[in-house]
């Protein structure tokens, strides 16, 4: 996991330096932030966390790979808390981490708006917890495979160039066949979100 995104920046970083190269200052490696809400797909996540959605934030990077179109990474990361039991102090927990790898098609509609569009691949992590001071740690992890996402949304760009705040609706698919942790660990992500253009 964490192998993988060392890789992913690493990748994000060696494909960077030839287009920085001939494009000089027109080239940006670009470093992205972002937050907001996940919507999960989970059919039991309403009845076991009392919520259809909780926080979610991520950070990556992106590169120009040619005219409106970027190459971008990220992680992204979410956890929810419920308690169980709580005369017997027990409570469960789900953390789960989505890493990104994809394509970002952004179509001007005004000088300096423009329409996004995400896709590729996700490659997502999901780990329950259920703790209780009468019994003992319960933890279970999904296996470890690649999915996919797709979104659309918009982006504003500021005047000087160097930044730009943009707002994503996304869907990532990420199905666990492990009998212990069984089902659909996608969702929505609502999130909006930053990009500095570091020259």
């Amino acid at each position: 996991m964490k192998i993988f995104c060392s890789l992913l920046f690493v990748l994000l970083l060696v494909l960077a330096q030839p287009l920085l190269a001939q494009g000089g200052d027109q080239q940006p490696f670009i470093f992205t932030l972002y937050g907001g809400l996940f919507l999960p797909s989970d059919i039991h996540f309403q009845d076991v966390y009392n919520s259809d959605s909780e926080l979610m934030y991520g950070f990556g990077a992106s590169v120009p790979l040619g005219g409106t179109l970027f190459l971008a990474g990220d992680l992204a990361y979410f956890k929810a808390e419920a308690s169980l039991d709580p005369s017997r102090d027990s409570s469960i927990e789900l953390v789960q981490r989505f890493y990104h790898l994809g394509v970002i098609s952004k179509q001007p509609v005004a000088r300096l708006l423009f329409i996004r569009l995400t896709g590729g691949f996700n490659f997502g992590t999901a780990r329950q917890q259920i703790t209780g001071p009468q019994s003992p740690e319960q933890s279970e992890e999904s296996e470890k495979k690649i999915g996919y996402f797709a979104g659309i949304g918009l982006e504003q760009l500021f005047e000087d160039g160097r930044a730009s705040l943009f707002g994503d609706v996304v869907y990532d698919y990420r199905r666990s066949h492990r009998k212990e942790l069984e089902g659909d660990f996608g969702g929505v992500r609502l999130v909006v979100g930053m990009h500095l253009f570091l020259f």
